[in-house]
């Protein structure tokens, strides 16, 4: 048997820039395990696996809402003030990872929120960030029941 026998054909490819969640989302649909990943010249740069699958499940990659990366001030107290500011304009929070910032003086807060808008989001964390570093998604309506009966 040789590779070309084996081989998955065509070669589909990501770019450095692509968000994970789009390329995990590519490889659902593909049933793809892996993806080649290019530059802008079409040179090999790398390989992307479905271990991000993992990552992404952990910061609620499959629910609706809202995803933002934030950086925020590494001092005590200012992840649990941000949670509370997000809660008070309605958002419910369904993932929340935190990672190494740009220093030891900030982390890089990544959070999925539903049941707020987007602008309405950023307003109510604006104060406890140095700065969004990246936001995606918008806000699932929810369906609102229908009343069987007389009215």
């Amino acid at each position: 048997m040789l590779v070309k026998e084996r081989m998955s054909r065509p070669v589909i490819t990501v770019h450095p820039e692509m968000p994970v969640q789009e390329a995990l989302n590519l490889m659902r649909e593909e049933r793809v395990r892996r993806f080649p990943v290019v530059d802008r010249h079409g040179r090999m740069v790398g390989i992307v696996s479905d271990l991000f699958k993992i990552f992404l499940e952990l910061l609620g990659a499959r629910e609706p809402g809202v995803r933002l990366a934030m950086l925020v001030p590494n001092i005590p107290g200012e992840l649990a003030r941000l949670t509370k500011a997000i809660y008070e304009v309605g958002g419910n929070i369904l993932a929340l990872g935190t990672f190494l910032g740009e220093s030891s003086q900030n982390r890089e807060v990544t959070i999925k929120v539903d049941g707020v808008e987007k602008e309405i989001l950023i307003a109510a964390v604006q104060p406890y960030l140095e700065r969004i570093v990246d936001i995606r998604g918008n806000l699932r309506i929810p369906r609102v029941p229908e009343l069987s009966g007389p009215a």
